[in-house]
C-alpha cells in the first residue's frame, strides 16, 4: 500500500484542479491485479475523473468525453514560457492525455473483473458511475416508469370533473391551445408528471386547479405541498392562498376549502436526519398521503428524488412543478432537466413548433378531447413523453423581462442584449438608480460602476428599511430589492457586497444588541426544527412594542412570528445573496451582479443558468451590471451535466409498454 499511494501521489502531482476525496478514491482503488501498470495508470485517472464529475453535480461519467483528451492541465499553461530558472511546465502541472474510447473501456471492464471494484462501480453502454449513483438512477426510473401509465378515468369521476371543469377554466370555443387545461387534463389520468414553465406562465394556476380536478374525482384524497427549501415552501403556501381568492365565487367553496394551504419542505416531510442518511420515511415506512406536489423541483438532487420515491405509497400520485431552465440542485444529478428531457447539448426552446407541441398517444388524445372538446385536438406520437407538461403562453410574465429570459433560455446572448436597455448616465449623477430598476431589464458595465456608486445604490435600496414604523413594513421594504451575485468572496462577492452595503447603511441603525442590530435581514443556513426554521428563510431583526430586538419571520399563513436573539440558529447577513440561495424567491427589483470571472476554473461556473434564475427572481425590473462580454460567455456557456437518469426512465417505461402488449 505504502507503494501503491507513492506511485499515486506522483500522479497527483500532475493534475490541476484535483481535491483530497479525489485523490482518496483513487488510492484506495486503483493498483487493482487484474491491470498491468499502463493499465492501472489509466484506471487511477479514471477513478480520478468520475470522483472529480461528481463533485461537480455529474451522476456518471461517459467515458467518450475522455477519450483521446487531456484533462486535468492548467488553464494557464499556454502563458508559461519554458524557463527552467523561473516555472517549469511540470509545476504548472500538464494533465493527463486519456487514450482513445476502445482501450478506455477495456480498462473499466478488465477492472470490474475484481470483485472489489465492481461492488462498487459500474459500466453502463458507454458510461462509467458508481454503484450507488446508478442504483439511485435505476430507482427512481423504475418507480417513475411505474406511474407514467395511462389510468383511464371512472365514467363518475370523469362525470364529477367535467362538472366543474367551466368554474376553473374558459370553455368556450378556441383557435389557440390552452396549454394549463391540457396540463391538468393529462395529469389527472398518470401518477406521476411534470408541469414545467418559466415564470408567470401560469404553474400556480395550473397546480390549484389539478388539485381542485383530483378532488372532484375523490373528495377524500390526502394532498401535501412540499418544496425543497423553506423560503419555496413558504412562497408555494403563498402562492396558493393567492389563487384561492382569485376562485372564490366562480369554484364552490366546498372545494376551495378542502385545498392544503399549508406546505412542508421535503426535508421535514421525509423525517431526514441531520448527519445520516437515513429517514423516517422510506420504503419500510411510507408516508400517510394520496398526492404530493413538490414545488420548485428543479433544486431536487438525485439523493432526494431517490428518498421520495422511496418513501412514497405504491398508489400515490407525485407531481413536480418547476423551471427546467433554472439552475440545478447544489447537489449531484440534474433531476428536473432530465424529466423534462432537454439535450445535454442543445438549447431547450431552441426549435419549438407550435404546430407538434403536445403530441400525445391514441387513448390520452381522445381523454383530453373529451375533457376538453373545445380546445384544437393534440397531434398524435404514439412515443411521446406523456408525462411532462410544459406550459407555454405567459400569465403574467411579460414586457422586457421576459423577452430577455426567452433570449437567454435559447443561449441568444446577442439577442438578449438587444432587448435591454443600455446603461446611460443615471447612475453617475444624482438621479436615482430606482428609475433605472423602473425601466425593465438595464446593464451597466461592471468597469463603470465605482464603489461611491455602488454605496449610493446601497444607500437606496436599504435604507428605506430602517425607516419603516412596524416589521410587517420594513419586511415589504426589504422585498422590495435584493442584489444577487453568483460567487461569495470578492468585492463582487457576497461578503464583499454585504460589507459595502453595511457600510452605506450603518448610520440608519438606532439599536443594538450583540452581533444584531435594528433592522438587519438575515437568512437561516441550517435546518432547526426546534425553531420551526428552514435553511433559506429570511427575516428581520426588529422590536416589538417594549422596544427589545427579536428575530421576525413570516408564517405560512402570511402571519409574523418571533424569537429570541439568543435562539436564533445558524444564519448570515442577507443584503446580498448568491443566485442559488436566492431560488424560490421573488423580488420587485433585482440588482444583478455579474463580475469577470478571476480564472478559467471559474469561469466554467459561470452559466445560463445563473444569469437566467437571476434576472427571473425580479417581477419589475432587473439591474444588471456586467461586461458585455461575460455576460455573453454565461449566456453561451450551457451547465451540461452528465446523467444516465432520462435514458434508463426511457428503457424502463419501452420495456413496460412492450410487457402490457
Amino acid at each position: 500500500m505504502t507503494k501503491n499511494r507513492r506511485i499515486a501521489t506522483d500522479i497527483f502531482n500532475g493534475l490541476y484542479g484535483i481535491e483530497a476525496i479525489d485523490k482518496f478514491i483513487a488510492i484506495e482503488f486503483a493498483l487493482t491485479e487484474s491491470l498491468d501498470e499502463k493499465e492501472n495508470e489509466i484506471w487511477l485517472h479514471l477513478l480520478v475523473a468520475l470522483s472529480y464529475m461528481q463533485r461537480n453535480g455529474h451522476s456518471c461519467l461517459p467515458l467518450n468525453v475522455l477519450a483521446g483528451c487531456t484533462w486535468f492541465s492548467d488553464p494557464g499553461l499556454s502563458d508559461v514560457v519554458e524557463d527552467t530558472d523561473t516555472k517549469t511546465v511540470d509545476e504548472v502541472k500538464v494533465g493527463y492525455r486519456f487514450c482513445a474510447l476502445t482501450p478506455l473501456i477495456g480498462v473499466v471492464k478488465k477492472a470490474l473483473l475484481a470483485p472489489n471494484i465492481s461492488s462498487l462501480f459500474v459500466y453502463s453502454q458507454g458510461v462509467f458511475y458508481s454503484r450507488r449513483y446508478f442504483e439511485f438512477e435505476q430507482e427512481v426510473a423504475g418507480q417513475l416508469a411505474n406511474r407514467t401509465r395511462f389510468v383511464n378515468l371512472e365514467e363518475q369521476a370523469l362525470s364529477q370533473v367535467k362538472a366543474l371543469w367551466p368554474a376553473m377554466f374558459p370553455t368556450s370555443m378556441q383557435a389557440h391551445q390552452d396549454w394549463q387545461q391540457i396540463a391538468v387534463a393529462k395529469s389527472l389520468v398518470q401518477h406521476f408528471s411534470v408541469i414545467n414553465g418559466g415564470p408567470g406562465t401560469g404553474k400556480t394556476y395550473t397546480v390549484l386547479r389539478l388539485i381542485l380536478a383530483l378532488q372532484a374525482m375523490d373528495a377524500g384524497l390526502n394532498i401535501v405541498l412540499a418544496a425543497p427549501t423553506g423560503k419555496a415552501q413558504q412562497r408555494m403556501t403563498e402562492s396558493i392562498l393567492s389563487n384561492i381568492a382569485g376562485l372564490r365565487g366562480k369554484v364552490d367553496d366546498t372545494y376551495l376549502n378542502r385545498v392544503p394551504t399549508t406546505a412542508t419542505t421535503l426535508h421535514r416531510l421525509l423525517g431526514i436526519r441531520e448527519y445520516t442518511v437515513a429517514t423516517k420515511y422510506d420504503q419500510y415506512n411510507p408516508l400517510n398521503l394520496d398526492v404530493l406536489i413538490v414545488d420548485e423541483a428543479s433544486m431536487v438532487d438525485l439523493a432526494l428524488m431517490t428518498r421520495i420515491m422511496r418513501a412514497l405509497p405504491d398508489h400515490a400520485r407525485l407531481y413536480f412543478i418547476g423551471d427546467a431552465d433554472q439552475l440545478p440542485a447544489v447537489e449531484l444529478g440534474n433531476v428536473l432537466e432530465q424529466l423534462v428531457g432537454h439535450s445535454a447539448h442543445d438549447a431547450p426552446h431552441a426549435n419549438l413548433d407550435e404546430a407538434k407541441l403536445g403530441a400525445v398517444p391514441t387513448p390520452l388524445r381522445q381523454h383530453i378531447a373529451s375533457l376538453c372538446p373545445h380546445l384544437p385536438l393534440l397531434p398524435v406520437d404514439e412515443d411521446a413523453k406523456t408525462w411532462v407538461h410544459t406550459l407555454q403562453a405567459p400569465q403574467r410574465f411579460k414586457g422586457q423581462i421576459a423577452k430577455v429570459a426567452t433570449a437567454i433560455q435559447k443561449g441568444e446572448a446577442d439577442a438578449a442584449l438587444a432587448n435591454i436597455t443600455p446603461g446611460v448616465d443615471e447612475l453617475a449623477d444624482s438621479t436615482t438608480y430606482v428609475s433605472v430598476l423602473q425601466s425593465g431589464v438595464t446593464m451597466r458595465s461592471e468597469q463603470d460602476i465605482s464603489k461611491v456608486q455602488l454605496q449610493r445604490m446601497a444607500k437606496e435600496s436599504y435604507a428605506t428599511v430602517f425607516a419603516a414604523t412596524t416589521v410587517d413594513d420594513a419586511l415589504k421594504r426589504l422585498n422590495k430589492v435584493r442584489w444577487l451575485t453568483p460567487i461569495r468572496n470578492g468585492s463582487m462577492g457576497v461578503e464583499g457586497l454585504n460589507t459595502l452595503i453595511y457600510d452605506a447603511i450603518k448610520h440608519n441603525i438606532v439599536r443594538r444588541e450583540g452581533s444584531f442590530y435594528q433592522g438587519q435581514p438575515i437568512m437561516i443556513t441550517k435546518n432547526n426544527h426546534p425553531q420551526r426554521l428552514s435553511n433559506g428563510e429570511v427575516g428581520i431583526i426588529w422590536p416589538d412594542s417594549s422596544g427589545k430586538l427579536y428575530a421576525w419571520f413570516e408564517t405560512q399563513e402570511g402571519d409574523l412570528r418571533h424569537i429570541a436573539l439568543s435562539r436564533v440558529p445558524q444564519y448570515e447577513t442577507v443584503y446580498a445573496m448568491t443566485i442559488h440561495k436566492s431560488q424560490g424567491s421573488e423580488f420587485d427589483n433585482v440588482v444583478l451582479l455579474l463580475p469577470k470571472p478571476e480564472s478559467a476554473k471559474s469561469a466554467s461556473l459561470f452559466h445560463r443558468g445563473l444569469v437566467y434564475t437571476g434576472l427571473t427572481r425580479a417581477k419589475k425590473g432587473c439591474l444588471i451590471i456586467a461586461d458585455s462580454p461575460t455576460f455573453k460567455d454565461m449566456v453561451i456557456n450551457l451547465d451540461t451535466r452528465y446523467s444516465g437518469l432520462a435514458n434508463a426512465i426511457s428503457e424502463k417505461t419501452m420495456g413496460l409498454s412492450e410487457v402490457s402488449q
